[in-house]
């Protein structure tokens, strides 16, 4: 089995009057570059996506590709409807994005006929470009089993799923009904290796984009197949998890309290962290181990 494959889902930067700091947003993105991971993901739930104009995605994807390269971008272009989800395709390609993510549409529930619909759309303005679902049914009321999606990915020839669904039973699932070749990543940041060992290509980490050298370690070590450093740094990237997956505005503090960017607020109504949560995000980033050591956090 190849090594796990770590990919950053970028937070997007706002100056202190909400306006997009799209120099931020890409400080953000050469963090998580320079901290070894494999690809961005950028414009995603993260991202906070659905309070972005379709402007500010396309700068966003712009920005991504020219810093990251077309090869290391995976852009979101999933929207409420398939009318977005095409206008959002359009301009990620037209700057050069070769990979794409896209989230069933949300809100109102969708039946597998109106998804099939939808990505027909998406596949129609994309047809040469790698192409993902982006299965999260407790925020889009769209809820799709192993084998709906697998046909998805065989109608539309998928490169693969990204799954935001608890634990790793829908990946094995998954994994089992797919033939060999499309991927399938957990939103999961804190379960690389136990995605790994159910057949899954690797994890889509939020947590990664302010602590990217930590999760590239756990890659390597599960690729080593070394049992005692994944222990150790699963239990750092347990505490990371804990402190800072639950809420983005977290996140953005604690890539703020690293100097990546200025402000650490968000555009969506998220509660920015509390005095416990902010002093546990000080802690834990003031014992964080530097890109040089990619070792485990000193927590």
């Amino acid at each position: 089995m190849s090594r796990p494959i770590v990919i950053s889902a970028i937070p997007s930067a706002f100056h202190p009057d909400g306006s997009l700091d799209l120099e931020g947003t890409g400080r953000i993105i050469r963090h998580a570059l320079d901290g070894g991971v494999d690809s961005v993901f950028v414009n995603g739930t993260t991202g906070e996506f659905p309070a972005l104009n379709r402007d500010e995605r396309s700068r966003i994807v712009a920005a991504a590709v020219d810093i990251a390269g077309t090869d290391r971008v995976i852009a979101h272009i999933g929207g409420s409807s398939a009318w977005e989800a095409v206008a959002f395709t359009k301009d990620a390609v037209g700057h050069g994005a070769t990979s794409l993510a896209a989230i069933t549409p949300f809100y109102l529930p969708a039946s597998e006929s109106a998804v099939h619909e939808y990505f027909a759309a998406i596949r129609e303005a994309a047809p040469a470009a790698k192409l993902y679902a982006y299965l999260f049914p407790d925020r889009t009321a769209v809820h799709l089993s192993a084998d709906e999606a697998a046909r998805l990915v065989f109608d539309f020839e998928l490169s693969g799923v990204k799954v935001s669904i608890p634990g790793i039973d829908f990946v094995s699932e998954l994994v089992e009904v797919l033939p060999e070749g499309p991927q399938v990543f957990s939103g999961n940041d804190g379960l690389l290796a136990s995605v790994h060992g159910a057949g899954g290509a690797g994890v889509v980490s939020g947590v990664s984009s302010a602590m990217p050298w930590s999760f590239v370690a756990m890659a390597d070590a599960v690729d080593r197949r070394d049992a005692k450093a994944q222990s150790e740094i699963q239990t750092s990237i347990d505490i990371a998890v804990a402190t800072l997956g639950p809420s983005i505005a977290g996140l953005k503090k604690a890539i703020q309290l690293q100097g990546v960017i200025d402000s650490a607020g968000c555009r969506m109504a998220i509660d920015p962290p509390d005095d416990a949560l902010d002093e546990r995000i000080r802690v834990l980033i003031g014992g964080l181990a530097t890109p040089q050591s990619a070792g485990p956090l000193a927590v």
